[in-house]
């Protein structure tokens, strides 16, 4: 079945830390039925998020952090993998990771390995998320070290692989990112 898509409209509608267009799609199906979808879409370009692990130690880094969303749906704060944009300095993906881990969490990385590149909400963001694992040694994490955004108020948080994996498999892990680093970490254990 042959269907063909045209962009009708994208307007502006507010610029800050990204745009939001209302962007206005129509569906042609080779049958003769015609969609219009109208949604709004956030732009703030793409990300990674790393979730560092040291097997030898048994240990896991993640952040804690404000989220104003979380807050205002849950009045709590969430566990999440460390994350980030990609800049325009950035001269590579796994350049972005080592430099958010050493923004965030105040830790050098090594042996990064993708586990998978995904749009993070593919109904509103045009984000695409890099996921990675990679290696570090436990307590050799310097949050004095960090440099963290003027908005940034992060919490280092290591736990043990155990501890990661009960999460999970309550059901406990809110954050997607983390939920995807965590499963395809015991997928390899």
């Amino acid at each position: 079945m042959s269907v063909s898509y045209e962009l009708l409209s994208s307007e502006t509608v507010f610029e800050g830390k990204g745009t939001l267009d209302i962007v206005s799609v129509k569906t042609k199906h080779n049958d003769g039925r015609e969609h219009v979808t109208e949604e709004p879409i956030w732009s703030d370009g793409d990300s990674i998020a790393v979730l560092p692990v040291d097997y030898d130690a048994g240990t896991v880094l993640l952040v804690r952090q404000l989220r104003p969303a979380v807050f205002l749906r849950n009045k709590s704060i969430i566990v999440e993998a460390c994350a980030g944009g990609i800049e325009a300095e950035d001269a590579s993906i796994e350049s972005a990771c080592h430099r958010e881990a050493m923004e965030e969490m105040g830790v050098i990385l090594s042996e990064l390995t993708s586990v998978s590149t995904l749009f993070v909400c593919p109904a509103r963001l045009t984000e695409k998320a890099h996921l990675f694992l990679a290696r570090y040694v436990a307590g050799q994490y310097r949050p004095d070290l960090r440099q963290q955004d003027e908005d940034e108020d992060i919490e280092v948080v290591e736990v043990t692989i155990a501890e990661l994996k009960d999460w999970y498999q309550r059901g406990a892990i809110q954050c997607p990112r983390l939920m995807i680093l965590a499963q395809s970490l015991l997928l390899r254990l």
